[in-house]
Parts: C-alpha cells; structure tokens; sequence
C-alpha cells in the first residue's frame, strides 16, 4: 500500500489545499499539518483547541517550548485543573505530573503567559489531521465524519476535531444545540474568547434569527478552542470534507 506523506499548515488545509493530493495512484494518505498558536503577553490568556494527533498527546510533548511561569488551564466541568511550566524540560511541570496530562482533538484549554513575560508565547503543534480518508476512485474525497460530545450540563471546553475554520452550522453545533427558551437559565450559548479584549462573546441558540444564532451566526478558526455553556449533555456529528 503506498503511502503519500505532505508537510501543510493546518491553516493550508482549513482553506481546501488538499486537493492537489486527490491522485489516483495515492491508495492511503497520512497527512501532516501544523498549527501555529500566539499567545498574548504579560499575564494573558488564549483559548486554544486541539485539532492534530501527534501519537503523544500529552502535556510534555505537546507544550515543550512553553517557557516558565506559562500556564495551561483545562476545564474539569467544575473548575479549572492548572498545570505550571517551571523548567524547559518534558518533566517541568509542577505538580510534576501534569507532564502526563492530555490534549487530545477535539479539547481544548487556556494558556496564560507569565505576567512577568513582556512578549507573546508561541506555541506550535506538528500531527496528523485525525482519520482522514480517501474515498477512493480518480477524483477522491479525502474526508472524516466525527462525532464530539460534551458530558456536562452548564460548561463545556472543547474544538472541532478537525482543523478547520468555520462557522457553527458546518460544523454542525446548530444542529446539536436546541434552542434555548425563554424560561431557561443558563440558556444553550457558544462562549468564544476575544484576545484582544481578554473577555467572552456570547453567542446564544435562538430560532427568531435567520442563522439560528443571536447577535450573528458564531465561526470559529483554526486551533481555536470554545465554551459551550448548555442545559443538557449531547453530542454533534461533522464531517469534514476536503476535495
């Protein structure tokens, strides 16, 4: 079985690249992106989103060159767990074994810089785009149908699986989200961080609006994560295509 391997940005592939790859002498494709997070300065925060598989997706691999003092906070369904960095090494964690943490597609977490440190964090992540697949034929469809739940009533932190920017009808939350009434308290929103602003937009399940969605129809970007703040638990089901 041959086996075609390609080097892209995630971003690359969020934008449709991969049709390129769509040969008929390809019979399997593992294809490796990269997502490239910035991570605002002096104590600042960005909600970050899962979206490649490295085949080691813990804490110590995936955040190696964090430097100390940088947070990384992941929702628990009551609180936030937070892991420390205070060494440059894959154990520097503190509690050390935070190393073992994971961050797996479809998570995602906050990270903080130091507010002692005066210039943006970088973080990248190199793997593969989880379970893509090629239908098959001259003109294959390279695709994945996944399906993301969230297990908490009230707030869930999570992303797409997949990195790809879009809005919340093609990922498919309108369709998993019922629309919030009148009469509940906390109604079904999306929560997306602003960076800029260090704050929250609120976007809330409606069926009085043309999108399903007041004020606007949310969209989400590449390795970006999200809060889902619901009345019950559920699940979406997506399938990311790429021709």
């Amino acid at each position: 079985m041959r086996t075609k391997t390609t080097l892209l940005s995630a971003a690359i592939l969020a934008a449709g690249a991969l049709s390129s790859m769509a040969q008929s002498n390809v019979y399997s494709l593992n294809v490796v992106g990269y997502i490239t997070r910035v991570v605002p300065a002096s104590g600042k925060f960005a909600l970050v989103g899962s979206q490649l598989d490295t085949g080691n997706n813990t804490y110590s691999n995936l955040f190696q060159t964090l430097p100390p003092g940088t947070k990384v906070l992941k929702w628990t369904g009551a609180g936030f767990s937070t892991a420390t960095r205070f060494a440059a090494s894959s154990t520097g964690w503190s509690p050390v074994t935070n190393n073992a943490n994971t961050f797996n597609p479809g998570e995602a977490v906050f990270i903080q810089t130091a507010a002692t440190n005066p210039v943006p964090v970088t973080n990248i992540i190199v793997g593969n785009v989880p379970h893509l697949a090629a239908t098959g034929g001259t003109n294959p469809v390279y695709s994945v149908t996944f399906t993301n739940s969230w297990v908490h009533t009230g707030f869930s932190m999570l992303s797409d699986p997949e990195p790809e920017a879009s809005d919340a009808t093609t990922m498919g939350l309108t369709a998993a989200i019922t629309p919030a009434t009148l009469a509940q308290n906390p109604k079904n929103q999306l929560l997306i961080w602003n960076e800029a602003t260090q704050g929250y937009g609120t976007f809330t399940r409606v069926t009085f609006t043309g999108s399903g969605w007041s004020p606007s129809l949310p969209s989400l970007q590449v390795g970006q994560g999200s809060f889902l703040n619901t009345t019950n638990t559920g699940s979406w089901v997506h399938t990311f295509n790429v021709n």
